[in-house]
């Protein structure tokens, strides 16, 4: 089953705040209608109570008015008192009709009923026995009878009153807990929502934020997928499609790197050669200036031969070219006084000073690319180590593992070049007065070299004074302390 997929990011983000919201929606609409019916049930409480109050107060009262016309009529005779005793009859029969449409307590309407037989019956005798008959007197005398039930009536409405508060209080703290339960349901809902789509939205952004990383590093082999909206999708193909064009660009490149770099060979060879004949005087003795001269040249062609190399063994590297290892025995004290013996003539130029603590290991290893990253590493010490400065090579075996550290004097490696002195091309901000940049790839290829080996090229100490820089490659079982 395939699930829905947004056509545009905007849509997502709706979508997802609209299913966020949906369950806070419904619980404030569900509330809305919980009060409205908490408040019609109040307001039918309050109706019902203030009508049963006041029809409670109004009886006793027009009993009592009742009872006192109809003694003052027993005394004075007077046709108006009967009249006016008809009158209070009425409104004690209706007061008593609309207590009794009232959704009351049985035993309320009960004693009602009862109120309204009894009274009738009063008035029955009032209006037809004469003045002064005992029946009107024991009719009279009935009266208070009559006010009690109606003073009980009333207790009864005050109770009613009460009951109804005590009700409605317990419908808000019932109507109050649902609520609470209904949050404590919905908002776990809306959490899940926001985790949903807030992983939904990100989720594509970190791939295109990786893909531009892999990018940025120069990794153009591995493929940009990107899933997630159409918008999106289509986002990450043009990256990829960026990926094959820019990986097209890398391969020219390097191919024009490696034809330059050996076509520049035969005519450096010859260049070189020639010098090295002056040189050695197999054309003539030279005089001081000339001989001068001719040093210059020997340094510069073998500086600009060193340069090529580099070139060559990247655009080699980079098109994965020669990755078998040629493994055997080699001396790292002897493979580093060799390195030494080709920089000598710049050490005795620059008054350099070497503090060399070399364990006698024999390990093994290409001889060809350990020697190349050893001569990187050196090379760059005595690069920018400024004259009359030292430098510290420390070789030892750690566990399963021999490293090599390289330290100078120089000015260091600058804090913003910590993550990129091993970028192919980098050319770090900080170098000694004088000092001609190269290439920007010796570190490079002494790290790719490293990896080949299966161990690490590692900035152990940068900034300054100094920079030092340690090789690690593992120590295998055919590897030897001397």
């Amino acid at each position: 089953m395939r699930f829905y997929r947004p056509k545009s990011f905007l849509s997502l983000v709706l979508i997802g705040f609209f299913l966020v919201s949906l369950p806070l929606v419904v619980a404030l609409i569900n509330a809305g209608l919980s009060m409205g019916t908490l408040a019609r049930q109040s307001a039918q409480v309050v109706y019902r109570s203030v009508r049963a109050t006041e029809g409670s107060r109004l009886l006793v009262e027009d009993l009592i008015a009742l009872e006192r016309k109809a003694r003052q009529f027993e005394v004075l005779g007077e046709e108006r008192l009967q009249q006016e005793i008809e009158t209070q009859h009425e409104e004690i029969q209706e007061t008593l009709r609309r207590l009794l449409l009232l959704p009351l307590d049985p035993p309320l309407l009960n004693s009602l009923q009862r109120l309204l037989s009894q009274e009738s019956q009063i008035f029955y005798v009032l209006q037809n026995e004469p003045r002064k008959a005992p029946v009107r007197e024991a009719a009279l005398s009935q009266f208070s009878e009559l006010n009690e039930l109606a003073n009980e009536v009333a207790d009864a409405g005050h109770a009613l009153i009460f009951r109804e508060v005590d009700s409605m209080q317990k419908s808000t703290v019932q109507a109050q807990q649902a609520l609470i339960w209904q949050a404590i349901a919905l908002i776990p809902c809306s959490v899940l929502f926001v985790i949903l789509f807030a992983m939904l939205i990100s989720r594509p952004i970190k791939q295109i934020v990786a893909a531009i990383d892999r990018l940025g590093e120069g990794d153009f082999a591995s493929e940009v997928t990107v899933s997630g909206t159409h918008d999106l999708a289509f986002l990450g193909q043009r990256l990829d499609w960026m990926r094959n064009q820019l990986a097209d660009v890398e391969r020219s490149k390097a191919k024009f790197v490696a034809q330059v770099s050996h076509e520049l060979k035969t005519p450096l060879a010859s260049i070189r050669e020639g010098a090295e004949l002056l040189n050695d005087n197999v054309v003539g003795e030279l005089n001081d200036p000339q001989r001068e001269i001719v040093e210059i040249l020997c340094k510069s062609s073998r500086d600009l031969q060193k340069l090529i190399e580099n070139l060559l063994g990247f655009s080699k590297l980079q098109a994965g070219a020669s990755t078998i290892l040629d493994l055997v025995d080699i001396s790292v004290a002897a493979l580093i006084d060799d390195v030494l013996a080709d920089h000598r003539t710049l050490v005795m130029k620059k008054k350099l000073n070497l503090d060399l603590d070399i364990d006698a290991l024999t390990v093994t290893a290409d001889r060809n690319r350990l020697r190349t990253i050893i001569d990187n590493l050196v090379s760059n010490a005595f690069k920018f180590t400024p004259p009359g400065g030292r430098i510290n090579l420390l070789c030892r075996r750690n566990q399963r593992q021999w490293f090599l550290e390289v330290a100078d004097s120089g000015p260091g490696i600058s804090p913003e070049d910590h993550d990129k002195v091993f970028h192919p091309f980098y050319q770090g901000r900080r170098s000694t007065p004088g000092h001609v940049k190269g290439t920007g790839l010796g570190l490079s290829i002494a790290r790719e070299m490293a990896m080949a080996h299966g161990g690490e090229l590692t900035l152990v100490d940068a900034g300054p004074p100094g920079c030092r820089i340690r090789l690690t490659l593992p120590f295998t079982e055919e590897s030897t302390t001397l």
